[in-house]
C-alpha cells in the first residue's frame, strides 16, 4: 500500500509524462528532467506502488495493468492540484452573486444609476442591494460578509479595514428658480432673511450651518427638518425656503427646478470614503466590486 506521507507528488508528474510519451527521454524533456533523474524517479515510483508500472519493449515503455488503472486517477489528481494552485482567471461576466452596499440615500442617488449601467454590461449576473449605512453595526456586517462595501464619512477604523477616498463633497445653497433676481448672488443678509429647511440624521433643528453662524454671533430660522436628502430639492423648488445641501445633489436640484448658489459663509467640505475588509479585497469578486464602486463614483462626480 502506498504511504501518502512519504509520496513525493512530483513523482505523479513523472508517471503522467511517461504514460503519455512511452519514452523516458521524451517524457523527461516534456517536464524538464534529464534522463538520469527520470530513471531515478521511475525506480522510486515502482517502489512506492510495488509494481514495475512501465516495461521496456520495441514500442517503448509500455504501461502495466497497474499503470493503466492508476493513470486516470493520477491525471485527475494533477488536474485538481493545478486548478488549486492556478485558479481560473476571474471573469465578471460569468459571476452570479448578490452584493450588499451600505450607504446613505445621498450616495445611492449618485452611485446607483451609473453603477447599474456599468454592471449590466460587465457583470450582468450581479445583483446589488443598497442598505442604509448604520454606524453602529457596519463593522460587524463587513466582518460577517453581509456587506461588501460601506460608503460614508468615518472616523478611526480598525486596521483590518481598508479605506479609500472616493470623492470630496462640499456645501451649496439652493432656492426655487426665480426666488432671487436673475444673476443676483445669495448674500448673507438674504440668506438669513429666508426660511431654512434642514436635512439631519441626528434630529433637532440645528446643524453644521448653525454652528458656523453661531461663531459669528448669527442665527437662522430653520422651519423644517427631514432625514432624506433625495426629496429636498423638490420641496425647495415648490417653496420660498432655502436649503444648504451637499454639492453631489446639484444635478438633482437643477432637474427639480432649483437655482444653485455658493454659501455666503465659510463651510468646510468633507471626504466620502469606501471601506472594505482586507480579506474581501483579496477576493477577486470583492476587488471587482470595490473598483467598480470607486471608479463609478469618481467618474460621475468630477464636477464637484
Amino acid at each position: 500500500m502506498v504511504n501518502f506521507n512519504t509520496l513525493d507528488l512530483n513523482l505523479l508528474k513523472v508517471f503522467d509524462a511517461l504514460y503519455r510519451e512511452r519514452h523516458v527521454g521524451r517524457a523527461g524533456r516534456s517536464i524538464g528532467l534529464a534522463q538520469p533523474s527520470m530513471s531515478n524517479a521511475l525506480n522510486r515510483l515502482r517502489a512506492q506502488f510495488d509494481d514495475p508500472l512501465f516495461q521496456r519493449s520495441r514500442e517503448g515503455m509500455l504501461p502495466t495493468a497497474k499503470a493503466d488503472e492508476l493513470a486516470p486517477q493520477i491525471k485527475e489528481a494533477l488536474s485538481l492540484i493545478s486548478r488549486m494552485l492556478s485558479p481560473a482567471e476571474f471573469d465578471p461576466k460569468q459571476v452570479r452573486a448578490d452584493v450588499m452596499i451600505a450607504a446613505a440615500d445621498l450616495m445611492v442617488i449618485n452611485l446607483a444609476p451609473p453603477l447599474m449601467k456599468y454592471l449590466n454590461q460587465d457583470a450582468p449576473g450581479l445583483r446589488i442591494s443598497f442598505a442604509p449605512l448604520d454606524k453602529r453595526s457596519f463593522e460587524r456586517d463587513l466582518d460577517d460578509g453581509l456587506l461588501a462595501v460601506a460608503l460614508g464619512t468615518f472616523g478611526k477604523l480598525p486596521a483590518r479595514f481598508l479605506r479609500q477616498k472616493v470623492l470630496r463633497d462640499q456645501f451649496i445653497c439652493i432656492t426655487r428658480n426665480g426666488l432671487l433676481p436673475e444673476g443676483a448672488p445669495l448674500t448673507l443678509d438674504t440668506y438669513l432673511d429666508l426660511d431654512h429647511v434642514l436635512m439631519t440624521l441626528g434630529g433637532g433643528f440645528s446643524g453644521v450651518v448653525d454652528h458656523a453662524l453661531r461663531r459669528q454671533g448669527l442665527s437662522r430660522r430653520v422651519v423644517m427638518t427631514g432625514t432624506q436628502f433625495a426629496v429636498l430639492p423638490d420641496i425647495v423648488a415648490q417653496s420660498d425656503m432655502v436649503a444648504t445641501i451637499p454639492a453631489s445633489l446639484s444635478h438633482i436640484a437643477q432637474r427639480a427646478g432649483c437655482s444653485i448658489y455658493s454659501p455666503p459663509l465659510d463651510l468646510s467640505g468633507w471626504d466620502i470614503e469606501m471601506v472594505q475588509t482586507q480579506s474581501l479585497v483579496s477576493d477577486p469578486l470583492g476587488a471587482f466590486i470595490g473598483q467598480a464602486v470607486s471608479s463609478t463614483l469618481q467618474e460621475n462626480t468630477r464636477h464637484l
